[in-house]
């Protein structure tokens, strides 16, 4: 998700399937309007401009969610900006994975331990999981992967719930990677994990190319597919995945786009007829393909 300020403007009515921000356990039909207070108790780095911040939410808040959804962060002063989740629920903590992109993220990355964001949402629609096959292909590119560590680390914790499955990820770079403490816990849950980056050094002994070159090297059935990345590689992905048999319909891609209000009126985040915000951002690959 990008950074960008909140500016509502051409407001129009639409027949969604879904309802933009939930609304807080216990709130008024106000609660998608209206942030929490979070207090930040925890910050790590992953890579030299991206930050993990865990976030404590108010005793007695029912913050449910999926993985793919993500909130609406507001720093006092700033403004409010989208961010993906990154934690998952089968966990105790919320986790917003901060890549400084503008004023906003960069207040955010300011902040410190104890200190307090605004929170609303959690917005979208998320990952579909009651309608994804067993069999599952996690691709993500970039910083596009902090939306799909919440999906890895869900079915890490309900491993006996799936079947195959297998994650492709690429940065530029090895200091780009995300998450690499946790990739060995995801192999020993039994999920085939490739890992590839742009440029290498002297220090990378991996894979050097593209997202689209690792499909090749798993032996998955054809399933349902996650992907989260740059549209030329969302489009690469799915071509190969269809070529083995995949449906366009199972494959989910999850859009990032300039979302503003989260609530479907400031028409920044339109991908066709459809608002981000709230008919994705995870979407099939057929709604969305011509588009991308």
């Amino acid at each position: 998700m990008s950074d960008h300020d909140s500016n509502g403007s051409n407001i129009s009515k639409r027949n969604n399937s879904y309802s933009g921000c939930s609304k807080y356990s216990g709130q008024s039909s106000q609660g998608s309007y209206l942030p929490l207070q979070a207090e930040i108790v925890d910050i790590d780095v992953e890579s030299p401009n991206t930050y993990l911040i865990s976030l404590a939410l108010p005793s007695g808040v029912d913050f449910s969610y999926k993985p793919g959804q993500f909130v609406m962060v507001s720093v006092f002063g700033l403004g409010e900006c989208p961010i993906s989740i990154t934690s998952t629920p089968t966990r105790g903590s919320l986790q917003l994975c901060i890549r400084l992109a503008g004023r906003i993220t960069n207040g955010i990355t300011d902040s410190r331990i104890g200190d307090v964001l605004g929170i609303r949402g959690p917005c979208g629609n998320g990952f579909p999981l009651d309608r994804m096959k067993k069999d599952i292909l996690i691709a993500g590119g970039g910083s596009g992967f902090a939306t799909l560590r919440s999906l890895i680390n869900y079915i890490v914790d309900r491993r006996d719930s799936f079947g195959k499955v297998a994650v492709a990820y690429g940065a530029r770079t090895r200091q780009d990677l995300y998450f690499m403490q946790e990739y060995k816990g995801w192999q020993q849950a039994g999920i085939d994990v490739s890992v590839t980056v742009d440029i290498g050094d002297e220090g990378w002994k991996g894979n050097v190319g593209m997202v689209p070159a690792l499909i090749d090297k798993f032996n998955l059935p054809a399933g349902s597919a996650a992907i989260c990345g740059p549209s030329v590689m969302i489009n690469a992905v799915a071509s190969k995945l269809m070529a083995r048999d995949f449906d366009h319909s199972d494959i989910y891609v999850s859009m990032e786009r300039h979302m503003k209000c989260g609530v479907g009126k400031c028409e920044h985040c339109c991908i066709g007829p459809y608002h981000a915000c709230q008919d994705g951002p995870v979407f099939t690959y057929d709604m969305v393909k011509e588009v991308l």
